[in-house]
């Protein structure tokens, strides 16, 4: 096999994986939370601003997870992620105020402002409030990684609610290159430790 056969079929075999890793990540989202459970995870992303704010991709997910909450009434929430060295504020604390001023009640929302990393978020929610039966809140293409790293930190009982991005937010786009790369670092080399 010469060089240039080779390059085509790696080029194919890349395509492929990204193609079909996009689509099995798009099935997975599609999925329904369980009703009435006992905590929820939301994770965070980077906040913007002085003071900071959360950009649209992390208002989706509050907004998603704010609705869940509105219908049920005994679900407690963990908000999650710590504060970059680029970010006036944590993740989390952004994340309260936002879900406060949609009106979910303060004593219903936990911090979890420590984390960094997704395989880090559900080990560091669990020390705050322990995790019973539990939803996953993230967008769309981050559903199926998390769910996957939540198992692997010893939840078994939980379900993802996806907040899904439209084709017209450009993270999309960028997701659909990066997710499929994390996932299967995530898959390979990330098993959390409680």
């Amino acid at each position: 096999m010469n060089i240039f056969n080779l390059l085509k079929y790696s080029v194919i075999t890349i395509l492929s994986y990204f193609i079909v890793c996009n689509i099995i990540i798009f099935i997975y989202a599609q999925q329904k939370p369980v009703d009435n459970a006992e905590t929820m995870v939301v994770l965070g992303s980077q906040v913007v601003g002085t003071p900071a704010t959360a950009p649209l991709t992390l208002q989706i997910r509050l907004d998603i997870a704010a609705t869940y909450l509105q219908n049920n009434l005994q679900t407690k929430v963990v908000v999650c992620g710590g504060q970059g060295k680029d970010e006036s504020a944590s993740e989390a604390s952004v994340m309260f105020n936002y879900l406060v001023n949609k009106g979910i009640d303060a004593s219903r929302i936990y911090i979890e402002d420590k984390s960094t990393r997704t395989a880090q978020q559900f080990v560091y929610a669990n020390r705050i409030l322990p995790l019973g039966k539990t939803i996953v809140v993230t967008n769309d293409f981050h559903l199926l990684r998390s769910v996957m790293l939540a198992k692997r930190s010893g939840f078994n009982d939980v379900s993802g609610l996806s907040a899904p991005l439209s084709f017209s937010n450009f993270d999309k786009y960028i997701a659909m290159i990066r997710e499929p790369l994390a996932l299967a670092n995530s898959w390979l080399f990330d098993h959390p430790k409680n």
